[in-house]
């Protein structure tokens, strides 16, 4: 059941449910056996320490409504990307604007990632879990194509047109003043917009550079910067809520948020991986042998 989560019809992605839903017998064999291996629900956050939601805030975090699953191929990918996150939550946290440390704003950042990941559509049809890669890649081949598409790019879900603004350090505000210009670059960009001749070029070059993981993780982390400044515009406390709206529609104004059912429900489901995010910043990351024995 859908409820009231259905927002303006992706039909591209409709149509892969369809196909999954078709091969169900098969597909929801596999998904729920990866499911059942990497659920994310039991673990909770370090004694002693606040759960992440605390951060400048003490309103508390949204209840755990969903099943946190993290894609085996995707748990691989982060212990590779780890020192990748951390370096550039160093780079781009500004701890007078957010109130974080950088190891907390790693953690906003990794719970990003893992929710961009396992959207509604994957909860309501959990079956579809087994195609998204195809979806995602469909996407990314689309953008490359050279055709102009401005469709979202993995790992961080970021379309080309907000990375473009990324590079030109631009930030949208309300009116009157619309757009403010920032301090944020993105560390090992080769683009630069003014030698392309054509919107499709630029944005098959951006494409490109936001499907490399690590690229994609330093322009989150821009991202998210930029988001500090929206907010110090607004004068809005930063939380994490904060970041993940503004990652998700744009907007970091609570009121706003609220008012907003996609940034509301995108927070809800982020929510969930909290725990797994704090764990993943803090914990050092399992050696092979280690894995091995408890996978056994």
């Amino acid at each position: 059941m859908l409820k009231q989560r259905v927002r303006p019809v992706r039909v591209l992605q409709l149509l892969l449910v369809l196909l999954a839903l078709v091969a169900l017998p098969w597909l929801d064999g596999s998904a729920r056996s990866a499911a059942g291996a990497y659920s994310e629900t039991t673990l909770a956050p370090p004694s002693g320490r606040p759960a992440l939601g605390v951060y400048a805030s003490s309103t508390p975090p949204p209840a755990l409504t969903i099943d946190p699953y993290i894609r085996p191929d995707l748990a691989r990918r982060m212990e590779q990307l780890r020192p990748t996150i951390l370096a550039a939550a160093a780079r781009h946290n500004m701890p007078l604007l957010s109130g974080m440390s950088d190891g907390e704003f790693a953690e906003v950042m990794t719970l990003i990632i893992y929710n961009e990941h396992n959207g509604w559509l994957e909860d309501d049809f959990e079956a579809f879990r087994a195609v998204t890669p195809l979806y995602q890649d469909f996407q990314q081949w689309t953008n490359a194509s050279g055709m102009g598409s401005n469709f979202s790019v993995w790992p961080a879900n970021l379309r080309p047109s907000v990375a473009l603004e990324i590079l030109r350090r631009q930030v949208p505000v309300p009116g009157p003043t619309r757009m403010i210009t920032v301090p944020v670059t993105v560390n090992g960009s080769q683009i630069v917009p003014e030698d392309f001749e054509s919107k499709n070029e630029l944005f098959a070059a951006i494409t490109a550079e936001i499907s490399d993981d690590d690229l994609a993780v330093e322009y989150l982390a821009a991202n998210l910067a930029r988001g500090l400044f929206r907010a110090e515009f607004e004068g809005v406390p930063v939380t994490w809520r904060t970041l993940a709206a503004w990652h998700n529609q744009g907007i970091v104004s609570p009121g706003q948020i609220l008012a907003n059912p996609t940034a509301s429900d995108y927070v809800r489901r982020a929510s969930a991986y909290l725990p797994a995010a704090r764990r993943f910043i803090t914990m050092p990351p399992e050696r092979p042998a280690e894995r091995r024995e408890r996978m056994e």
